[in-house]
């Protein structure tokens, strides 16, 4: 066989009065030769798409290396930066120096954005493929005064210096074997200078992905947007059968409609941060005596049952360490576990059953898939099954989701913000918010992040904890911030004033009357630079607004009534008048943050101050006799 020699392969083009430079790495016996087209989005005049194609001549394979794509762009009327992740604080201003990000299938999302500072678009960039490990990279320069992009996938290993480029040493024959053969290869980017709010930029983006990148999506079914209650951070590992059935029946007395019963079900030996005992996915006996019967007496209380698995993790001390070491990777020295590796088929087949096994032995209505985004891409196996690991880990969990959800059409399956994308899409019906369970602002930023970046998923809060000495009106207002998605509340239901739970009891109440509104309706968050003030729902016969920071704000004209929900700092909310604002005589009921009436008037609109307690809230509506939910709130 000839010698494969390593070649650069360069073009150039324009899209959008922006210069790109394609440098595309490839090994190859024969010349590699490359094109690019930009063609105009139908969606809009200012957005396109820009292919890379490139072949051998006479259709001789060859090996992709690495594709590093670098353009740059004048910093004139640039305020806001977005990097690609529901869970970072993006959106914040312009980063200074340089900003590494990454995104592959199991975390992040290949796409960058820069804004001005009403949020309308200036620059928006993105991959199509979704898959493949990809480094990101958006350097601000001050002596040129522009943002110099340097994007190149494959990503470089965890443990090379980000984004320097490698070495790719060739085989002891002089041929290069990192990369499958190919006999083409393409790449499109999305390039967007579209002068449109923060949302529509997305949407464009994720429209382009839909329409070049099919994929059969997991099914939301109506039960993902029930409240949800979780084991998590108010018992950690020391969950068990006696804890989850007493709490079981608080919570489904408050009106929750599914149980999700997290890490420390298989093990009485781990403390917090300990994995060494995951993998071999058995239900601890000494916790859990009666795994099955204990299922099936949580879902006779009206609860669906929801478990939390890592099907991607060998512990130390797990049998399943010494029967599959054949494929593990990434040992994990802090915490204690290994992954089984997704380059492999025969890894498809071990979290397939795993999958099955559980579900279908102890009747789980879903699973909270965990650390996806731990599976760690390294180098590419010489055996491996799949051209990217990306690949590997998307045909694992697609398949394992896909042989369930033929069998369980309403089956639940969470994932985590720090790696739900566009791929999770094809194995996940619910996104949540990661990590933030006492920061209800944040909590706030991640669920408003992943309703406009994918709509078309369940968005769940991180469950929410608060202190039991906490006030009442602290606790309406995590509340008030929990019902702007589908809420999820962890705490020691038992070790909670009664106020507590009748705050609780309330707005969840609140929420699942409002929910078609809250979920389904026109969702419109006043974005500010890392801060979302204000929530509007639009609804077909309702609107519902959230004001979460104090200042003054536009009560626009909609479907009448108007919930108007107080999560300030301050007793009342302050209106400004605009063209567009509710106008004339309305009725004005008042509540106080348990739901109870106040007081009722007549108001004239626009109107500057309207009273109102934090924690509670006002209802709005043109016919003086109507009274909302007046007498009736729970």
């Amino acid at each position: 066989m000839q010698q494969a020699l390593v070649q650069h392969v360069l073009q150039h083009v324009q899209a959008g009065g922006v210069d790109f430079e394609f440098d595309l790495e490839v090994s190859a016996d024969q010349p590699v030769q490359a094109s690019c087209t930009v063609t105009s989005s139908p969606a809009d005049p200012d957005t396109w798409l820009v292919r890379l194609a490139c072949a051998c001549a006479g259709g001789a394979p060859f090996s992709v290396r690495r594709l590093s794509v670098r353009w740059q762009v004048p910093v004139v009327d640039l305020h806001g930066f977005f990097g690609g992740s529901p869970w970072l604080m993006d959106l914040i201003g312009l980063p200074f120096w340089e900003v590494p990000k990454g995104a592959a299938a199991n975390h992040g999302i290949p796409f960058t954005a820069l804004f001005h500072r009403s949020g309308e678009g200036r620059y928006a960039f993105g991959f199509i493929d979704q898959l493949t490990e990809t480094d990101l990279s958006c350097n601000l320069s001050e002596s040129t005064r522009n943002y110099h992009f340097h994007w190149q996938k494959p990503a470089n290993s965890p443990d090379s210096a980000p984004h320097s480029a490698p070495e790719i040493p060739p085989a002891g024959d002089g041929l290069v074997h990192a990369a499958p053969l190919v006999d083409r290869y393409e790449e499109t980017l999305f390039v967007s200078r579209a002068r449109r709010p923060w949302p529509e930029v997305i949407a464009l983006y994720r429209d382009a992905i839909d329409s070049e990148w099919p994929q059969q999506h997991l099914s939301v079914p109506a039960c993902a947007y029930d409240p949800v209650f979780c084991s998590w951070t108010a018992i950690h590992h020391d969950v068990s059968q006696e804890w989850v059935l007493r709490n079981a029946r608080l919570a489904a007395d408050l009106g929750f409609r599914t149980w999700l019963t997290d890490d420390g079900w298989f093990t009485d030996k781990a403390s917090f941060a300990d994995y060494r005992y995951t993998g071999d996915w058995e239900p601890c006996a000494a916790k859990f005596p009666d795994f099955a019967g204990h299922v099936r007496a949580v879902q006779e209380m009206g609860l669906r049952y929801v478990l939390w698995v890592g099907p991607f993790m060998i512990g130390d001390e797990s049998w399943a360490a010494e029967r599959y070491a054949p494929l593990l990777q990434g040992h994990d020295e802090r915490l204690h576990y290994s992954q089984l590796s997704p380059w492999y088929a025969a890894t498809k087949e071990i979290v397939g059953d795993l999958l099955a096994r559980l579900v279908d032995d102890y009747r789980l209505d879903g699973l909270k898939l965990d650390f996806i985004d731990a599976v760690q891409p390294g180098s590419r196996p010489p055996d491996a099954d799949y051209a990217t690991l990306g690949e590997g880990l998307y045909t694992t969990l697609c398949s394992a989701v896909a042989r369930l959800a033929a069998q369980h059409p309403d089956l639940l399956i969470e994932l985590r913000s720090s790696y739900t994308n566009f791929a999770g899409r094809g194995y996940g019906n619910l996104y949540r918010a990661s990590d933030v369970p006492f920061n209800f602002a944040w909590n706030r930023w991640q669920v408003t992040m992943m309703r406009l970046l994918i709509p078309d998923r369940a968005a769940h809060l991180d469950p929410a904890i608060w202190h039991p000495q906490d006030s009442d009106e602290n606790v309406a207002v995590h509340m008030i911030n929990l019902i702007c998605s589908v809420p999820m509340v962890s705490v020691e239901l038992d070790c909670f004033p009664q106020s507590h739970l009748d705050l609780v009891r309330h707005w969840i109440a609140f929420y699942t009357r409002h929910r078609q509104t809250i979920v389904h309706g026109r969702f419109e968050p006043l974005l500010r630079l890392g801060h979302v003030p204000l929530i509007r729902f639009g609804g077909e016969d309702e609107t519902i607004v959230g004001v979460y920071e104090d200042f003054a704000f536009t009560l626009a004209a909609g479907p009448l009534p108007v919930w108007l929900l107080n999560a300030t700092t301050r007793p009342y909310l302050e209106l400004l008048p605009r063209e567009d604002t509710l106008r004339g005589a309305h009725m004005v009921t008042r509540y106080d943050k348990f739901g109870r009436v106040l007081s009722q008037s007549r108001i004239d609109f626009p109107a500057g101050r309207l009273e109102v307690e934090v924690g509670g809230y006002l209802h709005i509506d043109a016919d003086a006799a109507a009274g909302g939910e007046a007498g009736g709130a729970a």
